[in-house]
């Protein structure tokens, strides 16, 4: 599992659709509504992901010593980044929980 190239480019354009209308609150509302449809939509692709079928449900231990850890590495890398998609999701959904606030 990995953070897919999907979710950090809609990461990256957010974020930088909020730097160019900042302040928030002096922001005209299409700019509002095209944060706020680009937040939800980022928080979609995030819950996709987290959602989906990761190496951490279907792993099975194989018998070889090597395998084995190389095995023990994926899924420390896939947790790692399902922890990652799930602390992202709390942090764009208050994202988008203010963005709505602004409309």
């Amino acid at each position: 599992m990995s953070i897919s190239t999907k979710i950090t480019v809609a990461l990256a354009n957010l974020q930088a659709q909020v730097a160019a209308a900042t302040p928030l609150a002096g922001a005209s509302f299409p700019t509002v509504r095209a944060m706020q449809l680009n937040a939800a939509d980022l928080l979609a692709y995030i819950q996709t992901d987290l959602t989906a079928l990761s190496p951490l449900d279907t792993w099975v231990a194989p018998t070889d010593p090597e395998t084995m850890v190389a095995g023990f590495n994926d899924l420390v890398t896939a947790a790692n980044d399902q922890s990652t998609l799930s602390l992202m999701r709390g942090v764009v959904g208050r994202a988008a929980a203010n963005l709505a606030r602004l409309a």
